[in-house]
């Protein structure tokens, strides 16, 4: 038979937990907390091709993805200035074809920005883990200069998280130098005057073959009623063209290459006129290390390795028209120049051009459908590919795919993006 004694401590027990959770929000009551959940799905239904290269992809009939993905997000009050920031965000993408892309890898739950760091209103705010590069975030193409907000407001590249997408990765005909680091640190100044900076470094902490890819990137934003202007400058530390790759047919790609550096330097500015007109402008300019295996010959008894650099810029337009509140026409226009010191091939063979245009209809702040054309025009050495949702005309669904260089992509098609 139990006694009082084992009835009160297994009472004492049982309370332990319940008192705690007293304690602890006791503790935390006083502090300004907040926490939110937000993210999007957006789904196209389109028709895609690719021809003019070695390898065509034919027309066909496709679903895809538009960049979706789900966040949550808070903030922890420290002093009346202060506070400590966190998220986590991870991809949507190809939910239409369960979560694996053409390439086939899958994205994981902490796969898009996610950090830890503090803000003071005074200073600024500095994170750490992984995000958006300050020449993306501050200064990018897919917002009111900088962000990626899905459609949510008229950027540089209006068709942003769509296939009709023109900037944000290695492979766009503009944004090129725009990427999220991994193992990275963040600092973004407090608005002054209508100015504010940022800047961003990413370690590269695997060292592939002795390789130190550290990368950084600076940027400076003004605003001034509806005109902006913002510059920035992004620098991949040991980081070349691949010219054996490119010499086999596999296009223009980077690769970790010691002592060569890759950097991009960019100026966007846009202005909203009161006819609710949205103009946006900007012009990039890539600059490629490369070495060269140069062979034993008559002049040269032993082999060497040649270094050097090759520049490429681009420029951008874009307008868009809003009638009422619902609707938005819009159209953009980008040229990718000739590569300047071309090592296979001649520089006007890695040129290229895309165009999209369409409209959207918004029913609510949460719920919009658009339609969309976009044409890529790749010359016999250029592969530029959709911002999102690219086509592979070679080892599809490997690491290895690519679209064969001189292809050129062009999708029509509708979506429907839903928010929450």
């Amino acid at each position: 038979m139990k006694t009082n004694k084992q009835f009160t401590r297994k009472a004492m027990l049982l309370a332990a937990p319940a008192l705690f959770a007293c304690l602890s929000n006791a503790a935390y009551a006083d502090l300004p907390m907040s926490v939110k959940v937000y993210g999007f799905l957006n789904a196209q239904v389109e028709s895609v091709e690719a021809k003019g290269g070695a390898t065509p992809y034919e027309r066909r009939g496709r679903l895809s993805d538009g960049n979706s993905r789900i966040g949550f997000t808070g903030s922890i009050g420290i002093t009346d200035t202060a506070k400590g920031l966190w998220q986590i965000e991870g991809s949507l993408n190809n939910f239409e074809q369960g979560g694996t892309n053409d390439q086939g890898s899958s994205a994981t739950i902490v796969s898009r920005n996610s950090f830890v760091g503090i803000e003071d209103s005074r200073f600024g705010r500095i994170i750490a883990g992984n995000n958006d590069s300050a020449y993306r975030s501050l200064v990018g193409s897919g917002g009111e200069l900088g962000g990626n907000v899905g459609m949510t407001t008229h950027g540089l590249d209006l068709w942003n998280n769509t296939t009709a997408q023109m900037t944000g990765n290695a492979s766009s005909i503009f944004g090129r130098g725009e990427a999220r680091y991994k193992n990275s640190v963040h600092y973004l100044s407090p608005e002054l005057f209508g100015f504010q900076a940022a800047l961003s470094y990413g370690f590269d902490e695997t060292r592939t073959e002795g390789n130190n890819r550290d990368r950084y990137a600076l940027a400076l934003k003004y605003a001034y009623g509806p005109f902006e202007i913002g510059v920035g400058y992004d620098r991949q530390n040991d980081t070349a063209v691949d010219v054996d790759k490119l010499q086999q047919g596999y296009g223009f790609k980077l690769a970790g290459q010691d002592g060569a550096s890759t950097y991009f330097y960019k100026l966007i500015a846009s202005y909203k006129l009161p006819t609710s007109t949205y103009l946006g402008v900007g012009y990039e300019k890539g600059s490629y290390g490369y070495q060269l295996f140069v062979p034993p010959s008559g002049s040269h008894f032993y082999p060497g390795v040649e270094t050097g650099t090759m520049k490429q810029g681009s420029t951008m337009i874009s307008i868009a028209q809003d009638i009422g509140d619902k609707i938005s026409l819009m159209a953009a226009y980008a040229k990718l120049g000739d590569l300047d010191n071309a090592v296979v091939g001649e520089g006007k063979d890695y040129s290229a051009t895309q165009y999209s245009l369409g409209a959207s209809y918004k029913f609510n702040e949460y719920f919009k459908t658009y339609l969309y054309y976009t044409n890529i025009d790749n010359k016999s050495q250029q592969n530029v590919n959709f911002g999102q949702s690219p086509v592979f005309s070679n080892n599809s669904g490997s690491n290895d795919a690519y679209l064969a260089p001189g292809n050129s992509p062009r999708a029509a098609g509708i979506g429907v993006i839903a928010r929450f």
